[in-house]
């Protein structure tokens, strides 16, 4: 199954993303919601916004649910969903507060059906 992906970026304005075939872009309530295939662009969002850009990623096949939080040119950080492993980037406790993967969709106002979230 495919890895399903979804970007918020905090205090943006839909007018200032750049369209692209692969992605759909909408405004939430923290800024910015990109869903389709942001891949790279996801980078580019948190070079080009102050952010906090938050990457989201849940592949179907394997239940793997992560968070990685862009703020500036500060190292990522990262929210996982498989404690006690490395999650490749430092890790989070919580996204906004919210320390499951429905809660933080939640709080990143993302429908979980924009990436085929269900939870087991």
């Amino acid at each position: 199954m495919e890895t399903r992906t979804a970007c918020v970026i905090a205090g943006a304005d839909p007018s200032a993303i750049e369209p692209a075939p692969s992605i759909t872009v909408r405004a939430n309530k923290l800024g910015v919601l990109v869903t389709g295939k942001p891949g790279d662009r996801v980078i580019d969002y948190a070079e080009q916004f102050p952010g906090p850009v938050y990457d989201v990623m849940y592949n179907p096949g394997t239940g793997w649910f992560v968070v990685t939080i862009y703020t500036d040119l500060a190292p990522p950080v990262r929210w996982d969903n498989r404690p006690g492993t490395h999650p490749g980037y430092p890790r989070v406790d919580d996204v906004l507060g919210a320390v499951s993967p429905l809660a933080i969709l939640e709080a990143l106002d993302i429908d979980p059906a924009l990436i085929g979230y269900a939870p087991a």
